[in-house]
């Protein structure tokens, strides 16, 4: 067992003790409800659920398509540590990633905290925030008014943070003692979401993204608080509010001189129907919960949190500011990738040289220039046809002053930006 793995399990066995025994008037949950034989969204296919279409995106799609991922490649540039005012400060400035939920958020938020916080990995700049509370489900929250965001408020302070250092957030919800059919119950959650987007971008005006999951398996809840197939249908929510950002909806801009929203992506997917294998072998076990069924046992929270690090640690849009670019290595191999790439440069900070390298799959004419933080260009660092394979480029900062700049790496069909830390 790693050191990291066994830290983790050590810190939510003092923070979370377990409780497995059924509270006093409560029923242990039934552990006989092993499968509800529902397909998960990412499993879908050309198929139907009551006559709506799976995948996480249009289209039956588990990935992003194409223009919303670069959409959110470009918005990323602007995650960059900030002073407590909202000014860019590469020095002091802090990143804020904020979890947004109920009960489950919470207790699962929490232990990927404390996983995330002993990663050497981790960006020393991210100061990661739970911002979730118990019993406070999407209606509640909906409320601009409402005192779960005055909590949110106490927990920056408490952190050292601001409003304005929040730059990407973590949302999780549901509602309590759903009762309508489908998709009544879905499309009200849908709407709720919209709103309580809405409010995540006007009181933290830095935020430019965020990433929604949905809930981890019901099958074994005892209460109606939120069973299912309340649970699983909660999915679509999420997806029909990411299908209506990406088809334009106004409610919804991104971007432009007034967004309304931030950039909405799927985190992690959660839910695997109880102990049947979801294709990558996710399952759900009873002793992943509290007694009620619905709420997370240690083992639970867990498993959330180990995919949350890995989604983070991995995704397009998320490793570049959730990752300490310093920690980043770079393989280099002899037969031509299947599709192109630039990597993080290295050493990240540097002073005054620093190594980027960017891969094509055929040969094909690449431009690479680095910009300041006011979009002008700094120099031109490769600019004409390349063959296929690793290309590495050197670049000398040395006549530039301290401070983060762009580098941006365009093909015929290839477009992506990456951030860089000079440091004299």
């Amino acid at each position: 067992m790693r050191f990291k793995t066994f830290l983790a399990i050590a810190l939510a066995a003092v923070f979370f003790p377990l409780h497995l025994t059924a509270q006093p008037g409560q029923s242990p949950s039934d552990c006989s409800d092993t499968t509800v034989g529902l397909t998960p969204l990412t499993e879908f296919g050309a198929n139907l659920y009551q006559g709506f279409p799976g995948g996480l995106y249009p289209g039956g799609n588990n990935t992003r398509p194409q223009a919303h991922d670069s959409a959110g490649l470009q918005l990323v540039v602007q995650v960059l540590p900030r002073d407590a005012a909202g000014n860019i400060d590469p020095v002091n400035g802090k990143v804020v990633l904020l979890s947004i939920g109920m009960s489950n958020t919470t207790q699962e938020f929490s232990v990927f905290k404390s996983l995330a916080d002993a990663d050497p990995e981790k960006n020393p700049k991210l100061v990661i925030v739970d911002g979730a509370q118990g019993g406070q489900t999407a209606a509640t929250i909906s409320d601009s008014n409402a005192a779960f965001w005055s909590v949110i408020d106490q927990r920056l302070n408490t952190g050292g943070v601001t409003r304005s250092q929040v730059q990407a957030a973590w949302i999780k919800e549901a509602s309590a003692n759903p009762n309508q059919a489908f998709p009544v119950h879905a499309q009200i959650l849908e709407d709720q979401f919209v709103t309580i987007a809405g409010i995540l971008r006007g009181r933290y005006p830095n935020l430019v993204v965020s990433y929604w999951s949905s809930r981890i398996y019901a099958g074994y809840a005892n209460t109606t608080l939120n069973p299912e197939p309340y649970a699983y249908e909660s999915g679509f929510s999420i997806r029909w509010m990411i299908e209506r950002q990406i088809n334009g909806d106004p409610a919804l801009a991104y971007d432009g001189v007034n967004p309304r929203v931030p950039w909405i992506s799927w985190g992690p997917y959660l839910w695997a129907d109880g102990l049947n294998p979801r294709a990558d072998g996710l399952i759900w076990e009873c002793a992943n919960f509290q007694s009620d069924g619905t709420h997370p046992s240690p083992s639970g929270r867990m498993k959330v949190a180990n995919m949350l690090v890995d989604f983070f640690k991995s995704d397009s849009t998320t490793r570049p500011w959730f990752v300490d670019a310093s920690t980043t290595s770079v393989h280099l191999g002899t037969v031509p990738p299947a599709t192109a790439t630039l990597e993080q440069n290295y050493p990240n900070p540097f002073n005054p040289g620093t190594t980027i390298e960017f891969s094509i799959p055929s040969a094909q004419f690449v431009m690479l220039k680095v910009y300041n933080l006011l979009g002008q260009e700094v120099v031109t660092l490769v600019n004409g046809l390349q063959t296929a394979g690793v290309h590495s480029v050197q670049w000398n900062a040395s006549s530039l002053s301290t401070g983060f700049y762009f580098y941006k790496m365009e093909t015929g069909k290839f477009s992506q930006t990456r951030k860089l830390m000079l440091m004299k």
